[in-house]
């Protein structure tokens, strides 16, 4: 049986507070945050697309938005980064557990060009481990281009390790079995608020994308 644990709903959101004093709100992703996620993604600039998908892309298709934001909460899990000013959705993290391996997930972050390096993949990262973790998950994998130093920094201080390399990729594994009882313990999101620049952040995306919709390789990846 798939454990399952639980997010704050939209009706339930937590507060993550910025160094800058910018307040977002933390909470599950659903169907109605279809035109959001599509604002984000036509608002990040060409290289944090390609840095995001892996090669370059233009729009989201009608099919990947309703993958994007049509989440079940067992095989699909994500939140969203809401700005409290004007609603919008400035960050997500999803995992998408692999159909093959009940246990194992891909994780997925990405970041709006303008909320980078304020350490938003950071705080989202730590959610989705402890997350994971309390699903039942055994192990989080992500893939990021070789080229992006700061991805791969990020989920190397978050015990990420690097598994094997494709051409311009490499592939990284958390086992979550190996966490420390502290790392895995659930932490409120307002403890995991007050994030200052100085936790491992950067101005690239620190995203991956389930393999279903990639072009041309396996995985996830992670910018």
């Amino acid at each position: 049986m798939i454990a399952r644990a639980t997010l704050p709903s939209a009706a339930a959101a937590d507060t993550l507070a910025l160094a800058d004093g910018t307040r977002l709100s933390l909470r599950q992703v659903g169907a109605g945050d279809r035109a959001g996620f599509a604002a984000l993604f036509a608002g990040l600039t060409p290289e944090s697309r390609y840095q995001r998908f892996l090669s370059p892309k233009r729009e989201l298709t009608p099919r990947e938005l309703t993958f994007f934001t049509d989440v079940d909460r067992v095989n699909h899990e994500a939140i969203a980064a809401v700005d409290q000013r004007d609603d919008s959705i400035v960050g997500v993290a999803r995992y998408v557990r692999d159909a093959t391996r009940a246990d194992v997930a891909e994780l997925a972050i990405e970041v709006a060009d303008a909320f980078q390096r304020m350490g938003i993949g950071t705080a989202l990262t730590i959610l989705m481990i402890q997350h994971a973790h309390a699903s039942g998950l055994k192990s989080l994998t992500a893939t990021t281009l070789w080229e992006n130093g700061a991805a791969r920094g990020l989920l190397r201080h978050h015990g990420f390790r690097a598994r094997r390399s494709r051409g311009l990729e490499i592939e990284h594994e958390l086992k979550l079995e190996e966490l420390t009882p502290r790392e895995a313990a659930w932490v409120p999101l307002t403890d995991v608020g007050s994030v200052h620049p100085s936790a491992p952040a950067s101005n690239q995306h620190t995203n991956t994308t389930p393999t279903r919709h990639r072009r041309g390789s396996r995985g996830a990846e992670l910018t």
